[in-house]
């Protein structure tokens, strides 16, 4: 329960009912100010896939159903974001005590914003971001400081709009997946953006498990037990 992952996104709704009580104090990065509500519903989505309560007798469950949530605003109300502001948040969220970060942004080899994923790593912390929705090959090579995630359907295999590529660490489903949508409501969704927070929610569970892992050893953990 004291893991925290950061949720880089459009913000989180705060009165959503399975979501208000995970909040933490978060950070707006657009408008540099302290309003983290969504003005696109992309966050609140992905935060629910990664941590929304469980066991309450509403809406879903998620992974890590006892992690906190550090709500971070990083993009405008179209959902777009900035990849300078995604380093900043990713240093903000490092320095607050995130052990786990979700981009869920096709960012793909995400050499940007490398630097920043670096210092989140060397904090003791993993980043994920999303693998892309434009069923393509991308050639970027592998990023040693972000997990980049695909998509999978419900049949075990990559979703027909999944990106990929050497860049890809890890697949993880992303068809139908439900969640909570801004408003206090539920939803099916699809997209490599949930296919990331499900990957960060599993990590956070893993540290949850072991504080004493290292990242690289979680990274390892996830890899090595997957199917390939």
């Amino acid at each position: 329960s004291d893991v925290i992952i950061a949720v880089l996104d459009s913000g989180v709704d705060p009165s959503h009912p399975d979501l208000a009580t995970k909040l933490l104090q978060g950070y707006n990065f657009y408008n540099n100010n302290y309003d983290t509500k969504d003005v696109y519903g992309h966050g609140t989505k992905v935060a629910g896939v990664a941590a929304a309560l469980t066991n309450n007798l509403i809406g879903v469950s998620s992974i890590s159903w006892q992690c906190s949530i550090l709500p971070l605003r990083v993009t405008n109300t179209n959902g777009y974001a900035y990849y300078s502001l995604l380093a900043k948040a990713l240093i903000y969220a490092a320095d607050k005590g995130a052990k786990v970060a979700v981009i869920s942004f096709g960012i793909f080899g995400g050499s940007i914003i490398s630097d920043a994923a670096k210092y989140f790593m060397d904090k003791g912390g993993l980043v994920v971001a999303a693998g892309g929705n434009d069923n393509a090959l991308h050639s970027d090579l592998d990023n040693p400081y972000i997990i980049s995630v695909s998509a999978t359907t419900s049949s075990d295999s990559r979703a027909s709009y999944s990106s990929y590529g050497p860049y890809i660490d890890i697949s993880a489903p992303g068809s139908g997946i439900y969640t909570t949508i801004r408003g206090g409501s539920y939803g099916s969704v699809s997209g490599t953006s949930f296919s990331a927070p499900l990957t960060a929610g599993l990590i956070a569970l893993i540290f949850s498990a072991n504080p004493s892992l290292t990242p690289n050893q979680v990274e390892q953990i996830i890899e090595s037990t997957a199917m390939d």
